[in-house]
């Protein structure tokens, strides 16, 4: 009974194993499924076209600031007939451009490639954030997207339709606040140390950081120091900045006036690092120069757009200040002009570029002695801290007229070459004051001294407009003292060269002093200091600008000349 029952038992099991080879020889092909279709047939003979994207899921490794990775998709058609496919914009990412990107697929593969970048933008501190670049290239197409992600692990998908369906692959990446070695960053590397008496020494700060993650060694000195380069062409050209380091951090710049001599702004401006930055249309920035030509400097970014560019009032071109990438550009907008005093005309377009500075040309610019450079500390090592480098010029053996160098910057994390640019005024030549303008209400105030007035200035809430005009040292022939009183019940500041206020009333005003020296006539190179006042509130306003720079729109009243200012 037993061996019957084993009998049996094999019998079955033979019958099953027959049943099941017969069965898996005439099972049809599993379905692909593709994205939301399922399509029958496998490779050419089969009935329609079918995408594969490889690989499907992609590692990119490691990135920090300044750092990209570069990887390959493969498409191909594994059906019959043509294929044609698109890309979509991958969720969170927003264009920076308006291309598309697509393409016709038969039997043959194609190749995709895929480039991250880790923008260099943000401050070296610990950052919760940073700026990703996305772009897509092949067949001689491209694409490019822009997101904010947070440091750390970061997983995406990119998404391709076909008339075959869909296909949805993956990639990704490690993002480090810090680059994978050492990598040296100078700030600025350009320095403008405006105009000197001879015999002053003036000094400035250059910031050393480091974006990576190994110890930067660096090693900083003037032109002939050894282990740095022994010589290097003069700067052609006087570099001047529209740098404004009271600015930073707040996000306003001086939205109208006269910032510096020469330098006007008028529409709506707000700062980026201390430098000057419009966003809309027709926002303008002049600058008179004397000279024979000029060149600008900008800052190109995803968000740029078009700068409309003026000479003398005449159309000259427009800048492009779109860039994949955040960087610097030195555009050559006039060069070969009659030497003299021209007008340039900087007209914001659609996008927001941040504008550097100019370099005039056609002035001769000559080296210092030896040894008028002087850099503390010249070397140093950074993890992650900020190095503060200070630079020194001492004039004393320099005469009058303008100078340029070049202090070097030498690490394992690369190298790094700064211009300097100093002008030594003649002796006959008036000292000149910068007088800043604070608001804090509708009580405007004007200093020369910001920095001794800086406890009050902070007490009371006062906001930095920037430099809006300048004075006279005391003393200069033609000018006499420009004279403060403040009014505490109105909330006033009130000026005038007329110790007993030049027709105004000074009941209730406690005088404060002298700000500087004001030209009471129109002495060469000076201009009219304009005074408006509001008779709601009983405060005053003073500007360089025929229009009071729309102060109009406020309330105030056209109210004079209070005198003339550089």
């Amino acid at each position: 009974m037993k061996e019957f029952f084993r009998l049996m038992v094999i019998i079955a099991a033979l019958c099953i194993g027959l049943y099941g080879s017969t069965a898996m020889a005439t099972e049809p092909p599993p379905l692909l499924k593709i994205g939301s279709g399922d399509v029958q047939g496998r490779g050419n003979g089969g009935l329609q076209p079918v995408l594969t994207v490889n690989p499907r899921e992609m590692d990119l490794g490691s990135l920090g600031p300044g750092e990209e990775a570069n990887r390959i998709f493969y498409l191909k058609n594994v059906g019959s007939g043509s294929l044609g496919w698109t890309l979509e914009v991958p969720e969170g990412w927003t264009p920076v451009d308006q291309k598309r990107i697509s393409g016709l697929l038969f039997d043959r593969s194609e190749s995709l490639k895929i480039q991250l970048a880790f923008l260099n933008e943000n401050p070296p501190a610990r950052q919760a954030k940073c700026s990703l670049l996305l772009r897509l290239a092949g067949e001689g197409q491209s694409v490019t997207f822009r997101r904010e992600v947070p440091v750390g692990p970061f997983r995406d998908s990119i998404r391709f339709n076909s008339t075959g369906g869909a296909r949805t692959v993956f990639f990704h990446v490690l993002l480090s606040d810090l680059s994978s070695t050492s990598l040296i960053e100078v700030d600025p590397i350009r320095l403008d140390f405006g105009s000197v008496r001879p015999g002053d020494t003036v000094t400035r700060r250059i910031h050393v950081r480091n974006r990576g993650k190994e110890t930067l060694k660096w090693k900083a000195g003037p032109v002939g120091t050894k282990g740095l380069p022994a010589r290097a062409p003069t700067p052609e050209g006087r570099y001047v900045s529209f740098f404004i380091e009271s600015t930073i951090g707040t996000g306003n710049y001086p939205a109208n006036g006269q910032l510096r001599e020469g330098l006007e702004l008028s529409g709506s401006w707000s700062e980026e690092r201390g430098y000057p930055v419009s966003q809309g249309e027709l926002n303008a920035l002049r600058c008179r120069f004397a000279g024979t030509g000029v060149t600008l400097f900008i800052w190109k970014t995803p968000e740029g757009g078009p700068l409309s560019v003026y000479l003398d009032e005449q159309f000259v071109t427009i800048v492009d200040g779109f860039s994949e990438r955040r960087g610097w550009e030195e555009v050559l907008i006039a060069d070969g002009q009659p030497d003299g005093v021209h007008l340039l005309t900087v007209v914001n377009g659609q996008g927001r570029v941040p504008l550097e500075g100019i370099r005039i040309l056609g002035k001769p610019v000559m080296k210092g002695s030896r040894g008028w450079i002087t850099v503390f500390p010249d070397s140093g090592m950074t993890t992650r801290e900020t190095d503060y480098i200070n630079l020194a010029l001492n004039t004393r053996q320099l005469t009058p007229g303008l100078y340029g160098d070049h202090v070097f910057f030498t690490s394992n994390g690369g190298d790094a070459d700064v211009e300097i640019f100093l002008e030594v005024a003649p002796d006959t030549s008036p000292m000149l004051l910068n007088v800043y303008r604070y608001l804090a209400g509708s009580d405007y105030l004007y200093t020369s001294n910001p920095q001794a007035e800086a406890p009050r200035l902070q007490a009371k809430g006062f906001v930095g407009l920037g430099i809006t005009f300048r004075l006279f040292n005391s003393g200069t022939p033609g000018t006499t003292d420009f004279l403060r009183w403040y009014n505490p019940a109105k909330g006033d500041h009130y000026y005038s060269h007329d110790p007993q206020g030049g027709g105004k009333s000074l009941s209730g005003y406690h005088f404060e002093g002298s700000i500087g020296s004001i030209a009471t006539s129109r002495l060469v190179g000076t201009r009219e200091l304009y005074r408006w006042y509001n008779p709601s509130t009983g405060t005053h306003f003073y500007s360089t600008d025929p229009g009071g720079e729309g102060i109009t729109k406020k309330g105030y009243r056209f109210d004079g000349i209070a005198g003339f200012v550089r």
